[in-house]
């Protein structure tokens, strides 16, 4: 499936765009295969909008 074409509007159209192609691309994924590539598609959306999250290091785990 290719990019969803994304209007300069950005409508709840756009949305449902988003969300199908996410779905397409994750619906054979495993867990742990599918939390990898929201992790990774969330990362690159924060690093290209310039914001640095914060991370929190708890017990056993990182959490940003």
């Amino acid at each position: 499936m290719n990019n969803p074409d994304i209007s300069k509007d950005f409508t709840i159209d756009d949305i449902h765009k988003i969300r199908e192609y996410n779905y397409e691309k994750t619906k054979e994924l495993s867990v742990a295969e599918r939390s990898t590539y929201y992790k990774t598609k969330a990362e690159a959306f924060l690093k290209e909008a310039g914001i640095t999250p914060k991370t929190v290091i708890t017990e056993n785990r990182k959490v940003m």
